[in-house]
């Protein structure tokens, strides 16, 4: 692969084609005879040239704060210096602790300070905190209690889930975790009241130092923190992060994606998961078993609805999680057991019969029992209809009887995961770590559980405990949640060596087996005013200006398919850090288009090649988040890559990753 920039070609400066944002959504093509850009345009006069032969005009879409709420319009301008009017060397954390051991006193973090500010950005909080170090807070502090897990993280005051929900997948991957969090510090040897992490940020891993001076209110920390309270490790991670972006504030909803990026250097796609892939459960699996972080979110449907809103099902809308497992259980075990008369409920010891089985589970759910018509004997009253009195004909014990007469009862949905003799099961993680936990099919204690085998029981190490974390069939899931977000650390291509199919163990080895065979390159570059600030092709006098990168695919993947895959990654840089002063995301995308094989290479397409050519690829929608990503498959060939804002005139820094297979 060879990725080469075009030099970029100042233009004269264009007639305006901007367009409005309403209520936070903006018009996503051109009006009619605008900009030249879009299909149905009004016909050009006189001497213009004809209609232009181009493809359906841009969409964007804009996020509806699925974890994200845009940050107030109102700029604050008093920017604080933190050093002098000369360039500041920042000292490592080894020097600085070495400088505090020397002179036997506790560091203090002169760019963020223990106040207000390092709060809100304006300095008014709502409560007066005291800033307390752990040893004022505990008698004997620690920074790790029995390791990490994700069962310590506590959310606190903050709206911050969208991190918390990162954090507690990167525990499961201790190798990665202990890249994040070192291991060379703590409140033993060789304390100071510094400590160090390491984040990754716009192609390069950071190294953030702060202090271990934490807001507190009534002796209690106010954010994220350990459910084992002399342990700091969650809050002083959290008091790090806040600190690259500009303070606590700064971290008020956000998506998943970013803090998964940031934790791994790795690339996020996103599946929505109103129209899913049909291979969806098995590109789950994979990324399970390869190490990928994975998060998911339910965006509601209704307009206005506030963030976190808990439904009667127990799941949280406008909240992140985690997904910590992916696996399949064997249920083809409980028919033998169910013909063997052997006990399947919690309700009674031994029943002769299914039937009695059932009968007890009817007689214990009491006036589920009366709404659902029921009599004592378990059989349909007055409402029956035909298709239930077909039921009572039939024997109690078959195989066919049972999803018809308990699914009515339990919400097993059993149909679906019998037929193959086995469920399909995720288990997600509420950052909340309490008893806020899906209450369907494969819930905690549900009856479900109870037909499984020995060996998968097990295998899964069930534990029912009011922790956040909870089990849910795949297609109870996909029915309820509407993204999930797959992080790959080191982006391997959706394959991997033959596995279990279990989902067992925390996926590093699987992960350490596989051909770690990707192409990687990354540019930076920026979107300036009147200069490579084009928008999409909507605006299509402007579009040529933006930046261009010649993309050359000389070998095919190696699976014989003859295309090469492609992942590209468009991000945005330092908005969060700038939302101090009302910056806020833009909607981003790109376009690829054939380069044409007349042209030499290296020359910088024109606005006349793009009025008379369509697309080869694009994104599906530009997007107001940090970072948008699609993978592609091409035929060996070359290309041009455009990345752009959707609106023409929209400023600002970016960074281009590509990724592929082969050369």
């Amino acid at each position: 692969m060879e990725v080469v920039e075009l030099p970029s070609i100042w233009k004269k400066e264009q007639e305006e084609n901007i367009h409005n944002f309403n209520h936070g959504h903006c018009r996503c093509q051109t009006e009619e005879g605008e900009g030249g850009g879009g299909e149905g345009g009004a016909p050009h006069q006189d001497k213009r040239p004809p209609p232009p032969l181009i493809d359906n005009v841009e969409t964007v879409t804009l996020q509806k704060s699925t974890y994200y709420s845009r940050v107030s319009n109102e700029y604050n301008r008093e920017k604080r210096v933190v050093g002098g009017g000369g360039r500041v060397v920042k000292k490592g954390f080894t020097t600085l602790r070495q400088e505090c051991l020397a002179t036997n006193t506790l560091y203090q973090d002169p760019e963020f300070p223990p106040n207000d500010y390092s709060i809100n950005f304006k300095g008014v909080t709502r409560r007066t905190y005291e800033w307390k170090r752990p040893h004022e807070l505990v008698k004997d502090p620690g920074f790790f209690i029995d390791g990490a897990t994700r069962f310590d993280i506590q959310q606190g005051e903050l709206g911050d889930c969208w991190l918390l929900a990162a954090v507690a997948n990167l525990t499961q991957h201790p190798k990665l975790f202990h890249v994040v969090v070192p291991r060379d510090q703590g409140f033993k040897q060789l304390y100071a009241g510094i400590f160090h992490f390491r984040f990754w940020q716009y192609g390069r891993w950071q190294e953030v130092v702060v202090d271990d001076m934490l807001p507190t209110y009534h002796g209690q920390l106010v954010f994220m923190h350990s459910k084992t309270r002399n342990e700091f490790w969650c809050a002083l991670l959290e008091k790090a992060y806040a600190k690259m972006y500009g303070g606590y504030e700064a971290l008020k909803g956000g998506n998943i994606n970013e803090s998964m990026v940031d934790m791994t250097g790795g690339v996020v796609e996103m599946i929505d998961l109103r129209s899913p892939p049909p291979n969806l459960f098995n590109i789950l699996l994979k990324a399970n078993l390869r190490g990928a972080l994975i998060g998911c979110a339910i965006e509601p449907e209704r307009v206005g609805l506030r963030a976190q809103t808990v439904l009667s099902n127990g799941l949280i809308e406008r909240h992140a999680y985690s997904m910590t497992r992916v696996t399949s259980v064997d249920m083809g075990s409980a028919i033998p057991k169910l013909q063997e008369q052997k006990d399947i409920t919690p309700f009674t010891t031994k029943p002769h019969h299914l039937h009695h089985a059932i009968e007890d589970i009817v007689k214990s759910m009491g006036s589920v029992m009366s709404s659902l018509g029921l009599t004592s004997r378990g059989h349909h009253g007055s409402r029956s209809n035909s298709s239930s009195s077909n039921n009572n004909n039939k024997s109690p014990t078959t195989m066919t009887n049972i999803p018809r007469t308990l699914a009515p009862l339990t919400n097993w949905n059993l149909g679906m995961a019998f037929p193959e003799g086995k469920a399909d099961l995720i288990r997600l993680h509420n950052p909340w770590g309490n008893e806020t936990e899906w209450l369907g099919s494969w819930s905690d204690k549900s009856p479900e559980w109870n037909t499984i085998t020995p060996d998968d029981r097990q295998r899964l190490r069930l534990t029912f405990d009011d922790d956040g974390e909870f089990w849910m069939s795949y297609q109870d899931f996909i029915k309820n949640f509407t993204t999930v977000e797959i992080c790959d650390v080191t982006p391997e291509v959706y394959s991997s060596e033959e596995d279990d199919g279990n989902g067992n163990g925390d996926g590093n080895a699987a992960q350490q087996s596989l051909s770690h065979n990707w192409k990687i390159v990354m540019y930076e570059g920026a979107w300036v005013s009147r200069h490579s600030a084009g928008g999409c092709r909507n605006f299509i006098d402007t579009f040529a200006s933006n930046p261009q990168y010649i993309l050359n695919l000389v070998e095919a993947d190696r699976d014989g398919s003859g295309e090469c895959t492609v992942v590209i990654s468009l991000m945005q840089k330092n908005v969060r850090q700038l939302k101090r002063y009302g910056a806020d995301y833009v909607p981003i995308g790109f376009t690829l288009y054939k380069y044409p094989k007349d042209r030499q290479l290296g020359q910088k397409l024109d606005t006349e090649f793009f009025r008379y050519n369509a697309s080869f690829a694009k994104v599906p929608f530009f997007l107001n988040t940090r970072e948008v990503t699609t993978r592609f498959q091409f035929p060996p060939g070359v290309y041009v890559v455009i990345p752009s804002t959707f609106e023409s005139e929209m400023t600002g820094e970016y960074l281009l990753r590509i990724f592929t297979e082969a050369k």
